[in-house]
């Protein structure tokens, strides 16, 4: 479970950061981009070995899937704030 909550929160984390990461690009902020794609990549590589390694993955896979709707939802409105709307 500790493990599960985790995986949610690096997934809320990811796909805010993949909104920072699309306004970004839209804007040709140079910058946030190769900022939010290091990190990006990096908190990927985190989630998939956790995965990959874990007899619960039904758990992991229900985590990983509502931390990224949350992202989604919070990602849209950090970048508006963070880069204008």
């Amino acid at each position: 479970m500790k493990i599960a909550g985790a995986i949610a929160l690096v997934q809320l984390i990811l796909y805010l950061l993949l909104c920072v990461n699309f306004r970004a690009c839209a804007q040709a902020n140079i910058p946030v981009t190769l900022i939010s794609d290091f990190l990006i990549a990096s908190m990927n590589f985190f989630v998939i070995r956790k995965i990959a390694t874990s007899p619960d993955s039904k758990l992991l896979w229900v985590a990983y899937t509502l931390g990224s709707v949350a992202g989604s939802a919070v990602g849209i409105r950090f970048s508006q704030w963070v880069l204008g709307a």
